[in-house]
């Protein structure tokens, strides 16, 4: 950020500066302030409103911010705007190809993260097939149909959690699937460090009598909450892995509501458990301090990360294209070439 000064015929007007790194180059935005120059104060002033203006431009929306700085909103918005841009640009086939292709890998790394024992082929083949499905691939169909309908823009409530739980557990029934919790469950971290291979958290989750009351509250707050997609995001899962209202499933059901938020607000689907350990560290950091905030930056960092891989892989492609393109017609001008000097001789 930065007060410019313009001199126009002798007289100097003030403008205030914003400027932001994103993929695809540094986008910047100015606001006349006038012809005095405004006072450490007044400026202080001037930037907060412009950001609130910028956010208001960029969404449609008065999102606010709570533990992530107005920066980090406008930043995200960005980076959102720069992915829509960049996947209308491609074909109808490409987008499809990379809806599907980014909800395989969402399915598989969601349920390995779990040590949920599937493969890429087994949710390819649940994509497929019609019949038949081995165990496997019913739990992979069963994935891939939870992350259909968090995109169908459905209401949040208990009944939508019961029923995407549901879904989910489907073939694990001695995990009471669509069913909350009626017993007392316990957090531990697997770690290699640990005579057991496992240490139990300093955070335990509520007695299950209180879960329905919790959720409620979870609910009405995610249904009225104004913050930012990615602030939103991050502390629904945070919030919700806190309450653990089912007796297996939460962090995959907190992973769909995570992405339900995103995908509500034209964010795109995020592989948020891709990096399996730092995933693991910043929520146990978050949920044992009591603070949203180390989750928040780790879910704002793997944003950034992965729209930033998008947005490279498609410039990668469109010069592959390109080259591709350029040798085609450098072999079809020697094949004319090659006819021409035929009909020469």
């Amino acid at each position: 950020m930065a007060l410019i000064t313009k001199i126009i015929k002798g007289r100097k007007y003030y403008y205030f500066f914003l400027s932001y790194r994103r993929v695809t180059g540094p986008k910047s935005f100015s606001k006349y302030i006038g012809v005095a120059r405004p006072s450490v104060k007044d400026l202080a002033q001037v930037e907060e409103t412009f950001k609130q203006e910028l956010i208001k431009k960029l969404s449609g929306k008065r999102y606010s911010n709570e533990a992530t700085s107005k920066d980090d909103v406008i930043k995200s918005l960005l980076f959102c705007k720069e992915f829509t841009q960049e996947f209308q640009k491609l074909t109808e086939s490409k987008r499809r190809k990379y809806d599907i292709d980014s909800t395989v890998r969402f399915t598989l790394t969601t349920l390995t993260t779990e040590e949920v024992d599937v493969g890429i082929s087994d949710v390819e083949a649940a994509l497929t097939k019609r019949f038949g499905l081995t165990q496997r691939e019913q739990i992979s169909r069963n994935m891939l149909r939870a992350v259909d309908s968090i995109k169908g823009h459905h209401k949040l409530d208990k009944t939508y959690l019961l029923d995407l739980h549901r879904l989910i557990m489907a073939t694990f029934e001695t995990k009471t699937p669509g069913r909350f919790r009626t017993k007392r469950v316990h957090l531990y971290r697997y770690d290699v460090s640990e005579t057991a291979g496992k240490r139990e958290l300093r955070y335990q989750p509520p007695h299950h009598a209180k879960v329905i009351k919790l959720l409620d509250a979870f609910v009405k707050w995610y249904n009225e909450s104004t913050l930012n997609p990615i602030e939103k995001a991050a502390v629904a899962h945070y919030s919700l892995y806190k309450i653990h209202p089912f007796l297996d499933g939460n962090k995959r059901i907190c992973r769909l509501v995570l992405n339900k938020a995103l995908l509500d607000n034209g964010f795109p689907l995020i592989n948020i458990s891709v990096n399996k350990e730092p995933y693991f560290d910043a929520l146990v950091a978050s949920v044992e301090s009591g603070d949203p905030k180390v989750f928040i930056d780790f879910t704002i960092k793997e944003f950034y990360s992965q729209i930033k891989e998008f947005l490279i892989q498609e410039k990668l492609d469109k010069i592959d294209d390109g080259i591709s393109s350029g040798t085609r017609r450098v072999l079809s001008a020697k094949d004319a070439l090659g006819d021409y000097a035929k009909h020469v001789k």
